[in-house]
Parts: structure tokens; C-alpha cells; sequence
């Protein structure tokens, strides 16, 4: 009779700390399946403008419903700068309505545009001058204008702003309000206004802040938190701050971080706040940091090491507790799917020609569907570009050792898996004088044939486990040793 097995790791759940693997665009499906859904762009890129000057930005959020809203100040034909919307409802190749707009409430220097989720409404921030911004240092102004039911407003000045100044930041905080962060071009200080109609707090800085999202904020419940980046700077690491009883202490330093050449990146996810910035040294990998309640962890790799690396972040946050995260890479668009904050799973994307103008922007539901938003060089400006895709799958390893040394390694997906084909697989390691005699995988007790799982099969936000048994032998003794891993399907929004 074989000897009792006791086995190390015979359950590994999918948020546990587990060999991390990058996703990219998956395998097509195995004999006897159906095409699953893989990974990356589901839809042919939509041209939201051609040959227009962005400089005052774009961006795009996603409400509970899956609709998304890509907004953008742009110059079509010396106009002026204009803001602009296209709504995009679930499974639409085209803006709803067509393209709206509103003015920016000065053609020359409306700049800056945020986007947020307040209740119901979307709410679009931006900066711009006004005639007087010469006669003082706070005579500029912060705009907003909302989206209800699908139709944007027109424009309103909401508070005072600096003079010449730029809008780095917007972020949605206790109540509903709206915070925002500005600074002046060659002032050593940033602004942060708590809410739009309050008076701006000035906060000291230890550097002259990037003017391009340099300063960015996010909440850890009704605590405010700010991240910067020095302006011009490569190795210097990213600061931050958290307000405490209405006030802003110094900034510290996060060890072990650079900025690159891109931006560092800022979110508030269900488990918590998370930067974004590069590991320090030439290689530039992402690195990603965790909010303790009174400083950030020390920044781990999230297992991005592509030699393309980021030269921009634009980290979102979505019920699902995942952060998704869009950047620049060489010619093509990377798109992360970081599922449980810390840990990457990468597809990528070619632009379609010269990457240009803003930074690519992403919008992303619980269930892992996504709008992505670029720019390319044109004949005479940039071209804004727009197209739905899917989040791709993270894989991970689970193991189980006998007592006699052989071990099941099971290959299969982390929490939470959107509806994309991804590879499973289950192999024996014999010890010293064993073999693999077979092998089974099973999912929920159901066994399956192929060499990956069909995301879009399973149940919305269920619990899964997935069992990898393999049978060693030695001579006349035989041997089962079986690994297990548990996650969830992406829920539905």
C-alpha cells in the first residue's frame, strides 16, 4: 500500500502571494471548444477627431452601467479650444448622439481636463484663464461641466485657480466634493482646493513640481494623500503627503522609486491606495506601492519587464478591486491589468502610427470590458483615437508536494478572471525513481479536455476551483498527488 501523503500545499488560493506570470494575448481555444474571447482590443479603433490640437487634454471614466464618457479639449481648425464628449453605451461602435460640445470658456488656454464620477453625474474639471490673470497672482479660474443622462451642460466657473498657472489633478472627495490640485509654473508650492467654492490651501513642496499631472490626489476614506514628482527629474524619488487635521506636514520621499520618464500614477482601489512610479534604476520596470494609513509600502515590482517600459500611467480603480493601468511602451499602447493591485497582467496594442498629443486613457467595468484612448501624429495635428477592448487574465502557479518528493504544479488563473481565454495546466515533477503516470485537470469537479479555460463560460462573480491530480508510480507503488486553486469570475457591473 502507498504511504499516507502529506502534502505541503495541497490548497493555494488565487490571492495569495503566488508565482506571478504576464498575460498577454492568449492561445486560441483548444479541439472540441469554440473560439473563446482573448485578450486586447474587441473592436476596430473609432477616429473621435482628426487633425486637432490636444493640448487641453483628455480622459475617460466608466459609470456602473458600463457606459463610458471620453471627454477632450481640443482646437479643430483655429476654433479655439473646445470641450468635447462622445457617450458610448455597451456594445456601441459609435458615440451616442454624436459628438457634443460646450465652450471651454477661453478658447486659448482651457487645459488640464479631468473626468470624474460624482453620484450619478459625470463631472468635467478643467483650468483655464481669464482676462485678468495678469493683474494677479488668483485670477484664473477651475471650469467644470456635468453629464446627466447621457447630455453635457454647458460650462461654469467653479473657484479661483493660479494665474497662468495648471490644473494637475482632480479627484472626488468626502460628500461628493470635488478636490482639486493646481500649481503655478515656478513656484516651489502646490494648491489643493477641498472642495470647488473653498478657499486653496497652499502646500509647500520640496522641489518645483512636474506641470504634467506632477501632483496627484487620492483618498484613504476622508484622508486626502498627494504624490509628486520633480519636474525634469529622472532619479529623484516620488514624495507624498497626507493632510491631518486640516493641515499638510512635509512631503517624505518613497525610497527605491524613479519617475522616469513618465508620470507616476495615483488610485484609490476597494483595498486601498496605490502608487505607481519606476523601480530606480536604468531598466525603468513598474513598481507598485501600497497605502498603510500613515506612509507608502516599500514599492514592489509588479512583474512588468518588458524592455518597453512605461512612459506613461493613467491608473484607474473599479468595483472589482482591481487597478488597470495605460501607457506609452515604444510605438505600441500597453494596457495592465493589475487584478489584485500589485500584480500585472500586460497585453499590448500597436498605436497605428506615432504615438502623440495626451496621455492614453483607460475606463474599465468590474467584469474586466474596457474603452482605451490614444493619440496619433496626423498630417497637421494629432488624430484622437478610441476602441473597446478586454482586460486580460493573470496566470498563477499552485504546488503540492508528497512526503516522497513528487509534486503537482497547476497552472491557472488568479481572482478575479474577465471573460478571456486563459491557459490551464497541470504537470508532475516525480521524485528520484517515480514517473508521471497520468494526469487530470477538473473545474468545480467537471473535468476539461483542453489546454485553456473559456472566461466568458462561467458564472459572473462566482467562486471556482480549479484541481489538478497526477499520478506517480514506482514500480508497484503509486502515488496521487493533487493541487487546487480557487478564484472568481469577474463580477458584472
Amino acid at each position: 500500500m502507498p504511504s499516507p501523503l502529506r502534502l505541503r500545499a495541497a490548497t493555494v488560493a488565487a490571492a495569495a502571494a503566488l508565482t506571478v506570470t504576464l498575460s498577454g494575448v492568449t492561445a486560441a481555444a483548444t479541439t472540441n471548444q469554440a473560439a473563446a474571447p482573448r485578450a486586447g482590443l474587441t473592436g476596430r479603433p473609432i477616429t473621435l477627431a482628426s487633425n486637432i490640437d490636444l493640448t487641453g487634454g483628455d480622459d475617460a471614466v466608466m459609470d456602473a452601467s458600463g457606459t463610458a464618457y471620453i471627454g477632450w479639449i481640443g482646437n479643430q481648425d483655429n476654433a479655439g479650444r473646445t470641450v468635447f464628449l462622445c457617450v458610448l453605451p455597451p456594445r456601441v461602435t459609435a458615440c451616442k448622439g454624436g459628438i457634443q460640445s460646450t465652450p471651454s470658456l477661453d478658447p486659448s488656454s482651457a487645459a488640464g481636463l479631468q473626468m470624474l464620477l460624482t453620484g450619478k453625474k459625470v463631472t468635467l474639471v478643467w483650468f483655464h484663464d481669464t482676462i485678468k490673470s495678469g493683474e494677479g497672482p488668483e485670477n484664473a479660474k477651475i471650469a467644470t461641466a456635468t453629464v446627466t443622462n447621457g447630455v453635457l451642460s454647458a460650462a461654469h466657473d467653479r473657484g479661483a485657480a493660479p494665474s497662468f498657472g495648471v490644473l494637475e489633478d482632480a479627484a472626488v472627495g468626502p460628500g461628493g466634493t470635488v478636490w482639486t490640485v493646481t500649481a503655478h509654473t515656478g513656484t516651489q508650492s502646490v494648491q489643493v482646493t477641498p472642495g470647488l467654492g473653498n478657499k486653496p490651501v497652499t502646500v509647500p513642496t520640496p522641489y518645483l513640481v512636474s506641470t504634467d499631472e506632477g501632483a496627484q490626489l487620492a483618498f484613504d476614506r476622508s484622508t486626502p494623500i498627494m504624490a509628486i514628482q520633480m519636474g525634469g527629474s529622472i532619479s529623484q524619488p516620488i514624495s507624498y503627503a497626507a493632510e491631518k487635521n486640516g493641515k499638510w506636514p512635509a512631503f517624505h520621499p518613497l525610497a527605491k522609486t524613479w519617475t522616469a520618464d513618465a508620470n507616476l500614477g495615483l488610485a484609490t482601489t476597494t483595498s486601498g491606495v496605490r502608487a505607481l512610479a519606476s523601480v530606480d534604476n536604468a531598466n525603468y520596470w513598474p513598481v507598485v506601492s501600497k497605502w498603510t494609513g500613515s506612509s507608502f509600502s516599500p514599492p514592489q515590482l509588479t512583474g512588468d519587464k518588458n524592455p518597453c517600459s512605461p512612459s506613461s500611467h493613467d491608473p484607474v480603480a473599479d468595483a472589482s478591486g482591481r487597478m488597470a493601468d495605460i501607457s506609452r511602451g515604444c510605438s505600441d499602447v500597453a494596457v495592465t491589468n493589475l487584478t489584485d493591485t500589485l500584480h500585472a497582467a500586460v497585453t499590448r496594442f500597436p498605436s497605428g502610427g506615432t504615438l502623440g498629443g495626451p496621455k492614453p486613457q483607460i475606463a474599465t467595468s468590474p467584469r474586466g470590458h474596457a474603452w482605451v484612448v490614444w493619440s496619433i501624429e496626423a498630417s497637421v495635428s494629432d488624430n484622437l483615437l478610441a476602441a473597446p477592448m478586454l482586460l486580460p487574465g493573470r496566470d498563477v502557479t499552485a504546488k503540492a508536494t508528497s512526503t516522497q518528493g513528487n509534486e503537482a504544479q497547476l497552472k491557472g488563473p488568479a481572482s478575479c478572471l474577465p471573460p478571456e481565454s486563459i491557459p490551464v495546466k497541470v504537470t508532475g515533477v516525480p521524485a528520484a525513481h517515480w514517473k508521471v503516470t497520468s494526469s487530470t485537470l477538473t473545474l468545480n469537479g467537471k473535468t476539461i479536455t483542453g489546454k485553456t479555460l473559456d472566461g466568458s463560460t462561467l458564472t459572473a462573480g462566482k467562486s471556482y476551483t480549479l484541481t489538478g491530480r497526477v499520478s506517480f508510480a514506482d514500480g508497484g507503488t503509486k502515488q496521487l498527488v493533487t493541487a487546487t486553486l480557487k478564484f472568481k469570475s469577474c463580477p458584472n457591473p
